[in-house]
């Protein structure tokens, strides 16, 4: 009883979501730039 989470609590759980979040996209969008780049670098050597 009474043990529930309290909203806005901890101002330190939105700095870590919102990096958490920032850290995430940028590493999916350099993986998938990545992948774009190693493929047009295949097809110009062909």
């Amino acid at each position: 009883v009474d043990k529930q989470p309290k909203y806005e609590y901890s101002l330190y759980m939105y700095i870590y979501f919102v990096v958490f979040i920032i850290f995430g996209s940028f590493f999916t969008l350099n993986l998938f730039i990545g992948v774009i780049i190693d493929n047009v670098n295949q097809q110009k050597k062909k």
